[in-house]
């Protein structure tokens, strides 16, 4: 059964303990209006709605990125460091919510990344300063 949005974003648990009982309430009442077929248009709805992508969400998360950076930076961001920024963003792990322990590129690959965003990083640079030297 899926969480609703409110229960999930709640920081108290009094909050989420609220919502998730609400939207029980909720499904029984609609349990009992649809009968037979609840768990058919239960799965459809909850289906369509996972697959609604919150723009203003995805803005949100990269500006939370960016900000750190930016406010060490002075404001004097340069193409190298925002090349920084994405790779961090495509390869760093979620650490909550329903996509918690997978990267971005996990998400859109299907394949799994072994190695931290970092170590990652750090296998680049040297290529790079392998190749330069070469």
């Amino acid at each position: 059964m899926a969480i609703s949005k409110n229960a999930v974003k709640a920081k108290k648990s009094e909050r989420r303990k609220y919502f998730a009982d609400k939207e029980k309430q909720q499904l029984e009442m609609i349990k009992m209006m649809l009968g037979d077929n609840f768990e058919t248009v239960k799965t459809k709805v909850f289906s369509q709605l996972d697959k609604i992508i919150q723009s203003s969400a995805i803005v949100e998360n990269i500006n939370s990125i960016v900000r750190a950076f930016l406010n060490i930076s002075r404001n004097r961001i340069n193409q190298e460091i925002l090349n920084l920024i994405m790779f961090y963003h495509n390869y760093r792990r979620y650490k909550a919510g329903k996509r918690k322990g997978k990267t971005p590129m996990e998400l859109l690959t299907g394949t799994k990344q072994d190695k931290d965003w970092l170590e990652m990083l750090l296998e680049k640079v040297e290529e790079h300063n392998h190749l330069s030297a070469a």
